[in-house]
């Protein structure tokens, strides 16, 4: 009889938990209809809409008219980046973030320097993390024009912490806005506007367990966010269009779900990432970790690199075995560019260099990692092999 396949790549998507299933299908029948529409059946739609708004917001230190519900993390962070440069005319506008934001921050910088920001690009060191003295000489170069600093939580490929607190603080003392991307932080650490006071924070529900196809942005003290598509008044103008009340229920039970095992969670997935890393060091030479220097490391997330194997062959074969990973962020499956945050952290292989990514969930036991850590070993060795033959 086969072994029973190990899900090792939750910060792709983290399946649906049975909290916020059960909170989707309470709504079926009652409160799966337009929030817009003023009959009672509307109204019992806009009624549990708001009632998940306020609870998502309140796990986030905000108020409820805060937050924004988006089609996702990706919306909300063009929302953020490309809506403020478009509210305040992009030629006026200066963009300052990190090298190692995920693409949806990097591809709306780029689009608002197109269309006439100045754009600045924040390096990393070694361990992933940004310099605060470099958003100061930024900074200092922006002036007085209107200023967005986005740099995220945590990084989604290798799990580097950047120290926000201090990051938003200083972009405050220069008059400029913060914006952090909270995709893969959220749920994870404590998370609250009230101790880092950032202007938009991003976050979705499919990272901790909620449904695909809803994500939130935090629009704090009236920041005036210019919309991407036009065509309703819903979420204030800013993303019209029918509202998913029932995803948002969703959304709300696994973010309160995510709190309440939050702080257990996050000791238990530490300590399994730990006994991974430890397996994979001893048993694979010359193994690379990335971002172990950093300060501090999503506690989920171990991200390793394997020189002279294929990364292909390497999935393949754990695939194969039963387990699942990935080679770093889902969006970027298929490119053939390589990761651009290892490049931002001097990480530019000469020769094959497979790249895993190992993230965990409610559900992942140390049974699965040790599995897990004999599977990656045993592909390792066949990925090298093929690669010399």
């Amino acid at each position: 009889m086969s072994l029973p396949r190990i899900y090792l790549d939750h910060a792709a998507t983290s399946p649906l938990r049975p909290e916020a299933r059960e909170a989707f299908e309470a709504c079926l029948g009652t409160a799966d209809f337009n929030p817009a529409s003023a009959h009672a059946f509307g109204r019992a739609a806009k009624d549990l809409l708001e009632r998940a708004r306020e609870r998502i917001a309140s796990e986030l230190g905000a108020q409820r008219r805060d937050l924004l519900f988006t089609a996702g993390g990706t919306v909300a962070d063009n929302l953020a980046v490309l809506g403020f440069a478009r509210a305040r005319g992009c030629a006026a506008t200066r963009i300052i973030v990190s090298a190692v934001e995920h693409k949806a921050v990097l591809a709306a910088a780029r689009q608002a320097e197109a269309e006439g920001a100045r754009l600045f690009v924040l390096p990393v060191g070694p361990d992933g993390s940004v310099n605060p003295l470099d958003l100061e000489a930024a900074l200092a170069d922006c002036g007085t024009a209107p200023t967005l600093v986005s740099v995220m939580w945590a990084n989604n490929e290798v799990g580097a912490i950047q120290p926000v607190a201090e990051l938003c603080d200083i972009a405050h003392a220069h008059g400029a806005c913060f914006h952090t991307d909270a995709v893969q932080a959220f749920g994870k650490l404590h998370i609250s506007v009230e101790d880092v006071p950032a202007d938009l924070v991003t976050i979705t529900a499919h990272k901790i367990g909620g449904p695909v196809g809803i994500g939130g942005l935090l629009v704090r003290g009236g920041i005036d966010i210019a919309p991407l598509v036009f065509g309703g008044s819903q979420e204030g103008g800013r993303w019209p269009g029918t509202q998913n009340a029932p995803a948002a229920a969703a959304f709300a039970a696994a973010a309160a779900e995510s709190l309440r095992e939050r702080d257990a969670a996050a000791l238990r997935w530490t300590s399994l990432r730990d006994t991974l890393e430890a397996e994979l060091r001893e048993r694979i030479e010359g193994l690379v970790v990335h971002a172990a220097d950093a300060s501090a490391r999503l506690p989920q997330l171990l991200s390793v690199g394997v020189p002279g194997a294929d990364a292909a062959t390497l999935l393949m074969s754990l695939d194969l075995a039963g387990v699942a990973v990935s080679s770093g962020s889902a969006c970027s499956s298929g490119s053939q560019s390589g990761s651009h945050v290892l490049a931002a952290m001097g990480i530019v292989p000469t020769g094959e260099y497979a790249v895993l990514r190992f993230s965990f969930g409610p559900s992942t036991s140390e049974r699965e990692v040790l599995r897990a850590a004999g599977a990656t070993v045993r592909a390792a060795e066949q990925a090298r092999a093929a690669v010399h033959t």
